[in-house]
């Protein structure tokens, strides 16, 4: 299954609705990406778990490092996501070679560790 033929049209944005075996791996809500395998969501790395550091910056610069590792290694399709009420929404595909969806995943990161 093809990722966007997943992606629906709600009242306030697009979303992905997540399946029974999906709902088991949503752990809470806030921006975070999340690994397809054949269509079906298999993973989601939280940025807020990026070990505590006083620094800001440096925290949000090792949540955005170890994003880059875990997309790198990753298979399947990367995609960013606000997680909420058992829904991605505002999906956006990620790659290391799209660098504005990369930049994407900086903002939204660092202004979520900012905001934590």
């Amino acid at each position: 299954m093809n990722i966007t033929d997943r992606i629906e049209q709600a009242p306030a944005c697009q979303v992905i609705n997540l399946n029974d075996t999906e709902k088991d791996i949503y752990n809470g809500s806030g921006w975070k990406l999340a690994r397809f395998v054949d269509g079906e969501m298999v993973e989601l790395f939280d940025p807020l778990n990026t070990e505590y550091q006083e620094d800001i910056q440096a925290m949000a610069d090792d949540a955005l490092k170890t994003a880059t590792e875990w997309i790198a290694i990753s298979d399947g399709e990367i995609w960013l996501a606000m997680c909420s009420c058992y829904q991605l929404c505002e999906p956006i595909k990620v790659s290391l070679t799209d660098t504005s969806a990369m930049a994407r995943v900086a903002r939204v990161f660092g202004e979520a560790i900012a905001n934590a």
